[in-house]
């Protein structure tokens, strides 16, 4: 209608900006925070004429590793044809149901976020959404409610809407349950519960999205965004209170221990060639990369296979031997059935270890292009908390984050081809903004322009994907008699939160109807002069 036609191709003009924080509320800093993650870097702590240098320096040194450019070409099947940079999104929350509870209480994990992706709908995990409706309501009540999550929180028009801003990919997260076929039961198409209790079937939602973006020219990048406990007290699909998938010592299956305590039970028996968790994951690869594989023409449209996501996230040291292990054991199972496609590798935070890795990794892949590091950059944490960066300080970070030696920087220095698998716009560990003042608005749409102009101009970096697409305020998928698909509260929508939920700035198509998000593919050469 007048009203989607509209809002898909609004674009605003910038209104001058001053260089206080304007709109940030500290009253209410607390209500978004997470406990520090290994994003900070003192890289920024340094004196500006010292990070000037390092800009500089970065710069020629960058055109000289990359002066042939980076050409990312599809590899792999030849009916997707995949754009030269990846201008994406990613479809966060819809294919994994990143979820937290209404409130936080004394010893929750660091990482939980009240309401984070969802208001209407609370839990620790995915597993814990499902485990809940099951005990509450019955087996096919929860079946019925990922059923409505899956067909319902993404539509058409979003992803129309998206095309409108210039994406021409888009990053699908999926966890290692997708190609579970359910207890009883044959194949991962069919609807029932996995051998853990995550409902099963979203593979036929995964088809119907490569085949809604084939007909649209897009392309879509599939991330296995949750191996099993991909992390510890992390809410991606489970939350566990170790990274069984990763464990320096390996965890056979059995029940998996729960951040906060108790276990998540599993009925999947050991067998030969999959007796631990890590063995679970790495199958997940290989069944999922053999179904990429044998696609139909009408859903080629997948142009990377990401193969975990954050891994093990937490402090550098632990577990970057047993990541880089898991890696070595998954590149020859994704690369037997696809000898070509690019594959996209996590790590956080990058180190040295890490561009070892990818250098040996290297000698086996058929071209640079075929085998990308994942760079994750958040200005959100990249300070301590209780540290408030003013307006200042973030577009003078957003401006110089190529030049970080302990991020981006150890990618291009060692000549690793790497997308920016994710960047938003939050600041100050979610601190409130005030989206209904012009100066707000203002500066963060510079800010967006910042972090773009950054990507584009940095050689080695063959796009990236803002999270998210949408958030989930005002979602709610559970049927009932009135709302048997579930419903989106009135008032609200993909472009427009409830008042006062906290995370609107994470939205892509929330931020193009404040007037803050661009069209991703435009040039924002110069915005880092201002």
């Amino acid at each position: 209608d007048d009203e989607e036609a509209a809002r898909m191709q609004r674009t605003r003009e910038q209104n001058p900006v001053g260089s206080a924080m304007l709109g940030y509320d500290d009253d209410k800093a607390d209500a978004g925070l997470l406990g520090s993650r290994p994003r900070f870097s003192t890289f920024f702590l340094q004196p500006a004429a010292h990070r000037l240098a390092a800009v500089a320096l970065l710069v020629v040194a960058s055109l000289v590793l990359f002066s042939g450019g980076l050409s990312l070409t599809y590899l792999g099947l030849s009916a997707a044809a995949a754009p030269a940079t990846w201008h994406g999104v990613s479809l966060g929350g819809w294919l994994v149901m990143e979820i937290n509870p209404f409130v936080r209480h004394d010893g929750d994990a660091l990482d939980m976020r009240p309401s984070w992706m969802f208001d209407q709908i609370e839990a620790r995990s995915e597993l814990d959404f499902v485990t809940a409706l099951r005990s509450e309501h019955g087996d096919a009540y929860a079946i019925a409610t990922m059923k409505n999550h899956w067909a319902g929180y993404i539509s058409d028009k979003h992803i129309d809407a998206a095309q409108a801003l210039g994406v021409d990919t888009v990053r699908i997260p999926v966890g290692f349950w997708i190609m579970d076929a359910p207890v009883g039961g044959a194949s991962p198409l069919e609807y029932g519960l996995s051998p853990e209790g995550f409902v099963t079937g979203g593979l036929n939602h995964l088809h119907e999205m490569l085949v809604k973006l084939r007909r649209r020219g897009m392309t879509a990048l599939v991330d296995i965004h949750a191996h099993p406990c991909n992390s510890a007290c992390v809410s991606d699909g489970l939350s566990c209170a170790v990274p069984l998938a990763y464990a320096t010592t390996a965890a056979p299956i059995a029940d998996m221990p729960r951040c906060g305590g108790g276990v998540y039970p599993t009925s999947r028996q050991p067998t030969p060639g999959e007796a631990t968790w890590a063995e679970v994951g790495l199958n997940s690869i290989e069944k999922l990369a053999a179904w990429i594989a044998a696609l139909p023409a009408e859903a080629q449209a997948v142009s990377a296979f990401q193969l975990a996501n954050e891994p093990a996230l937490g402090p550098p040291g632990i577990y970057e031997g047993a990541v880089n292990e898991f890696y070595a054991r998954a590149l020859p199972r994704a690369r037997k059935v696809l000898p070509t496609l690019p594959l996209v590798l996590s790590f956080i935070p990058p180190t040295a270890d890490v561009t070892a890795f990818l250098q040996k990794a290297q000698k086996d892949e058929p071209a640079p292009e075929a085998l990308l590091a994942d760079h994750h950059f958040y200005l959100n944490w990249q300070q301590p908390v209780g540290v408030t960066m003013g307006w200042d300080e973030i577009h003078r970070r957003a401006c110089a984050a190529a030049a970080d030696p302990q991020g981006l920087q150890v990618y291009t220095a060692a000549k690793q081809r790497v997308i920016i698998g994710e960047w938003s716009l939050a600041l100050n560990h979610d601190a409130p903004l005030d989206l209904t003042r012009a100066e707000t608005r203002a500066h963060l749409a510079r800010f967006y322009k910042e972090q773009l102009e950054v990507f584009a101009a940095t050689p080695g970096v063959g796009g990236a994907f803002f999270w998210t697409l949408r958030m989930g305020s005002g979602w709610d998928p559970r049927p009932s008699d009135a709302h048997p698909h579930g419903q989106q509260a009135d008032g609200t929508s993909a472009w427009k939160s409830l008042p006062g939920y906290p995370f609107p700035v994470w939205s892509l198509l929330e931020m193009a109807e404040a007037g803050v998000a661009a069209p991703l593919n435009a040039s924002y050469a110069g915005t880092c002069k201002h």
